[in-house]
Parts: structure tokens; sequence; C-alpha cells
């Protein structure tokens, strides 16, 4: 929906206003919901002034109610849980569109499927989605229910807010409301898959890509002729003359070990070993017989001298010393520069190996407890020397299904990656992104020519961040360690507290880059999500209970809840904490 208003001439409540009722029948209690997605432009006079700016949405919901052959009008075709989805071409719950889908079968879990990643002209081509989402006539208590909604902006980047209003209540037989029965949970879903993730203790790989085009102008590693400090006073600062790739990877680092830090330092629940961080640090070959790193120039974290590994497996929980300056101006991820020069004189870029590398990394870990994850940072692609053939690129997936694959330490695979010249090279990035535990389709992606849709072939859309621009690698890192701690609560309490929240104007503000200073903006052309659960709770058990739920027998609930955006461009949003 694009909506034209003048920025200050149209308030929330017309928004909500001009959704519409929706009505409940209950022999228990009901609950629905419409949702709805507004967008705003900015004019002077009949001039578009502040650009083209438009916000689609899609939702999966879920719902773990009465039994299927009890109560099947509660839920879609497919079965229990799946209720109702947008897009869902063939209408069974599911959310799909063409030949993709949520899940490929009904009995999966849904915690394995991921809200579709659909583009906007794939929205356009949608059209408006239907209303409402939730609409449940007959809720007991025990009973739960969770929608995640997907948003993707178009053409700008945008501010988001949450907001929404009870729209109508009838209390029940002991004048309950169920607005005050009801628990609910509102949060960032970072991989739309409609489950709300606690932290799970890690061992971190960081892979980086150190071949030439990441520090030298001919190869394109120099991305700016300004002046860049990496660090800070409390990091330690490095200048330079010019801003290469490797000084946004190495601020990228700094941001990404803050955020883990400060989780550590501010959650009394995670201990400071939860976490620890390894490397992979990756070149290309070296095959004229003089080099002092012939075949492939791989270097992991267990032969970097300093990085505090106490098992010297090359992992280590002091994470902020592999970034904090020491009294001669060294840590094991600072100057990466100078270490670029000094490890490797390589050409092509030695990605196969430095996922085989991952492995062995992980496989001698003296304390194998903690959960696999990686971080892959390149901008190149798997070049030997020569003409790069589709074998190269073959090669790399199975390196890198058997990363994810791997019988004892599986490792999820986070790609930092960008569209190079080379569309296999794009296309393989975007494959080798996913989960642990899920294969990629070597032999289906190899047949496609390395072409087509990425994500049919195992990758996984909540894995991979594009470097659009090279000055927002930082920024991609710090979003990666979010994805990789504990998803952030918006809300949390009894639904009616999570109306009070969203009912004020406009909104519950939606931050794209969780715990940094400031409001960050959502960038176009990808697909966000926001997920809501609510549960009825069980009261007839717990003797600390203090509500009965039989006084809401025969209550009915509805409300409206939405998303709502402006462009960030001549818009100023204040950090409301």
């Amino acid at each position: 929906m694009t909506n034209t208003n003048d920025k200050l001439g149209l308030s929330r409540r017309q928004i909500l206003g001009s959704i519409g009722a929706i009505g409940v029948a209950s022999a228990g209690a009901g609950i629905g919901t419409t949702a709805y997605f507004s967008d705003q432009q900015s004019f002077e006079g009949n001039t578009l002034t502040a650009g083209q700016l438009q916000i689609h949405g899609s939702w999966q919901q879920l719902y773990y109610g009465a039994d299927q052959l009890v109560r099947p009008q509660d839920y879609g075709s497919a079965g229990r849980p799946w209720v109702n989805a947008f897009p869902d071409h063939d209408e069974d719950g599911i959310q799909s569109y063409g030949d993709v889908s949520y899940v490929d079968d009904p009995g999966d879990d849904p915690a394995l499927g991921r809200n579709l990643p659909l583009t906007c002209a794939e929205f356009e081509e949608l059209g408006d989605a239907p209303r409402p989402v939730i609409a449940l006539e007959d809720v007991k208590p025990g009973d739960e229910g969770e929608v995640t909604l997907g948003f993707t902006l178009c053409d700008n980047p945008g501010y988001v807010w949450m907001n929404g209003e009870i729209s109508e209540e009838t209390a029940g037989a002991g004048e309950g409301h169920l607005a005050d029965y009801l628990m609910a949970k509102l949060w960032r879903d970072e991989d739309c898959d409609n489950v709300y993730d606690e932290l799970e203790p890690s061992d971190i790989v960081l892979m980086v890509d150190f071949s030439g085009s990441m520090l030298y102008s001919q190869y394109g590693g120099v991305v700016s002729s300004d002046e860049i400090t990496v660090g800070d006073s409390e990091y330690g600062e490095t200048n330079y003359s010019t801003t290469t790739k490797i000084d946004l990877v190495e601020q990228g680092l700094i941001e990404f070990i803050d955020l883990l830090q400060n989780e550590i330092d501010g959650d009394p629940n995670i201990d400071s070993d939860d976490l620890r961080i390894g490397a992979v640090f990756f070149d290309g070959y070296s095959n004229d017989g003089n080099s002092s790193n012939p075949g492939p120039n791989v270097v992991t974290s267990a032969d970097v001298g300093g990085w505090g590994d106490p098992d010297g497996d090359g992992f280590t929980s002091d994470i902020t010393d592999l970034v904090t300056l020491d009294g001669s101006g060294e840590a094991p991820l600072r100057n990466l520069r100078d270490q670029l020069d000094d490890l490797f004189d390589g050409t092509g870029t030695a990605l196969e190996e430095g996922f085989e590398e991952l492995i062995d990394l992980f496989d001698g870990r003296v304390d194998g407890s903690r959960m696999p994850q990686s971080v892959t940072f390149t901008d190149g692609e798997p070049y030997f020397g020569g003409s790069l053939t589709n074998d190269r690129f073959e090669d790399l997936l199975v390196a890198a299904n058997a990363a994810r694959t791997d019988t004892d330490y599986a490792t999820n695979i986070f790609i930092v990656g960008d569209d190079t010249g080379d569309s296999r090279a794009a296309f393989t990035q975007r494959v080798m992104a996913g989960a642990a535990d899920v294969p990629i389709d070597v032999s289906g992606a190899t047949a496609a020519n390395f072409s087509g849709d990425p994500f049919s072939y195992g990758g996984d859309p909540a894995f991979f961040f594009n470097i659009e621009d090279p000055l927002a690698i930082p920024e991609l890192f710090a979003q990666i360690a979010v994805a990789i701690l504990p998803e952030e609560v918006l809300a949390y309490g009894t639904l009616r507290d999570i109306f009070d929240l969203l009912e004020s104007d406009p909104g519950r503000i939606i931050d794209a880059v969780p715990r940094q200073d400031g409001i960050d903006c959502f960038e176009p052309g990808m697909t966000y999500c926001v997920g809501f659960s609510w549960e009825f709770p069980i009261r007839s058990t717990d003797p600390d209970a203090t509500l009965d739920n039989n006084d809401v027998q025969g209550a009915s609930l509805e409300f409206d809840l939405g998303l709502y955006t402006e462009q960030c461009r001549h818009n100023f949003v204040p950090d409301p904490q």
C-alpha cells in the first residue's frame, strides 16, 4: 500500500480506522486480529521531496489449540499447527510462493522453516493481503499461538514502528477480559522462523578473506580516499590515510565483539565462557616454488601467537583481548593491513580450503560442548588461476556442505558477501549461507549452472548479509552479532500490557540493529520479521494464581496489529531509551 497523504495530516488513528472490524462468535473465548501495513511519503505541494517509500508484508501463523480431529476448522488444510499465511498459493495454511514453501512437508517442525524473502516486485504481483490474520473462536487454557510478520521496504531506507490497539472487548461470565488473562511477547524474529531464540553457548569462528582485493587499489581494495580511524578510546585507535575493505572488516570485528561482550556483561544468566572465538584467515595460492607459504594460504587462530586460548585449540573466551591494543599497539584482530602483508603472498581466494580448516578447528577443540557457528567474510570468488570453471564453485559448495552437515561439528554459516562480477559467485555465496544440519543441494545447484534462486538449493537468507555498500561492512558484522545473541524482546506481559505500549503514536519503534546506540533504519530490498506470540496460561493448578480462568468463559477480543514506516531521509527518530 502506498500512502500519499501529507506527513503531518495522517494520524495512526486514521490508519487504524480504515481497516474495518472483524467479528468473532465464541462458545469458549474468542480472539481476533487484523494485520495491516502502512507507509508514508512526504510532499511539498505536488513535488515528492523525499523519495518513494513502500512497505509490503507477509506472515505465517501457527496455533497449538485443540486436536485437529476435534476442531479442524481452526487450522488450514495442512493441519495443526498451520492456520494461515500470506502468500499461500494453495491456501493450505503454509506460506508458499511458486514452488518455494515455508517448509517442504506439513509434518516438518515449523522451527525449521523460514518466512519467505520476497522482493518488492513479487509483492506488487501478489497484490493486497487478505484479512484477518488471527480469528480463533474457542480458545482454552493451555492454548498458544504465534504469528510472524515479515516486512520488506522498497526504494528507500525507513524507520519502522509496530503499533495496534484493542478495538473491541466483550467480558466473560465472571466479568473477566481476555486482554488481562492472555500473556504475550513481541520480538525481533531475526531468522524469521516463528520461534523466539535464546542464547546458545557457542564457539564462533571468524573466517576472514585476506586476499589482495581487501587492500590493494588495483584489485578494488581501496574503498575511499578519505582517512579512517579504526577503533576508539576503549579498544585503541589506528589511523590510515585511505579507507580499505580490510580496515572496515577490522572495525566490523571490533563492533561484533563489543556487542557480544556487552551482552555477557549485562545478562547475569550468561557466563563469560558461553561465547568463545576462533579464526580462519585465508588468502589465495602460492605455486611458484619460492613462496614462504606454498599451496593454499590458510592460517587458523590455533597457529596465531597471543590468541589467549588456554587449551591451545584456537578458541578464547577473553574475546575483547582480541581487539584491544596492548602497550605495543598490537592485538590478534587489529592492524589487519600489516597482518595481511606479513602472512600471505598468494593469488586467488582459497575459500574451499578455508572451510576445510574450519572443520579441523572445530574438530580440534578440547571442549566441544558449545554450538559451532561461523562468520565468513569474502568479497571474492574461488579463483585458483587461469579460467574460473564451474568445478571450482562445485568444490566450494561441497566444502561448505561438509561444514554445515558434519556428523559431530555441523556449523551455522553466516556469510558477509557481495555481488561480484561473476554471477556464479554471488549465487554460491548465498547457497553457502545457512543453518547447521541443513544440507546444500550441490548437485542441483551445479545442474542449474549456479544460477536461479539460491535459497532453493539450501541457502537461507537469514544467514546472508549482502555488501551493497562497502562502508556498511561494520554494520553487517553488528547485524550478525545480533543474530547470534538472544533475539530482542520488544514487549512482554499481558496482552493489555502489550497494547498499552503499541497504542502510543506511532507505536513501538523497531531498531534495525538492536543493542547499539541510536535507532538504525531498515534497508530496502531485504525481508525482516517481527514475532508475536500469545498463550492462555493454565491457572487451576497454580497455587499462586490470582486470576480465575472461568471468569473469561464466553469472552471475546478484537485487536489491530500492524507495521508502519517513514523514510529515514529528512526524518530523525530519537532513541526512546
